[in-house]
């Protein structure tokens, strides 16, 4: 449990990094490689020591499905990656699924933590 708590702060952390993100960008500003590079390491992190935990508690169905979610989310983030790397504009319609995709992730881990 104890675990789950600090998976659940980590993905918290690595959201509002995104929201910083998201924000700069909408705004038209550079978006800076150290927080994008760290949000992204930060992510894949979780989503490992998610999968380790899942399979220490496999029946935690919300935390097993919002692993599933992360890792699609995390999709997401590599194409939006991709796009950064071609200098080209972010996709809107991406970076709402990637965060849409995150958030849901965030309520079935509450829902998960919640449940014990």
């Amino acid at each position: 449990m104890c675990m789950l708590l600090a998976l659940l702060i980590l993905l918290i952390f690595v959201m509002l990094a995104g929201l910083m993100l998201a924000t700069l960008g909408m705004r038209g500003r550079q978006l800076p490689l150290a927080v994008s590079s760290l949000h992204g390491i930060a992510g894949i992190t979780l989503i490992v020591l998610l999968v380790i935990h899942d399979l220490h508690f496999p029946h935690n169905i919300p935390v097993n499905a919002a692993t599933v979610l992360l890792v699609l989310t995390a999709t997401g983030g590599l194409l939006l990656f991709g796009f950064r790397a071609g200098r080209q504009p972010l996709p809107g319609l991406v970076v709402s699924l990637h965060a849409g995709f995150a958030v849901v992730a965030l309520t079935l881990m509450i829902v998960g933590y919640a449940r014990g």
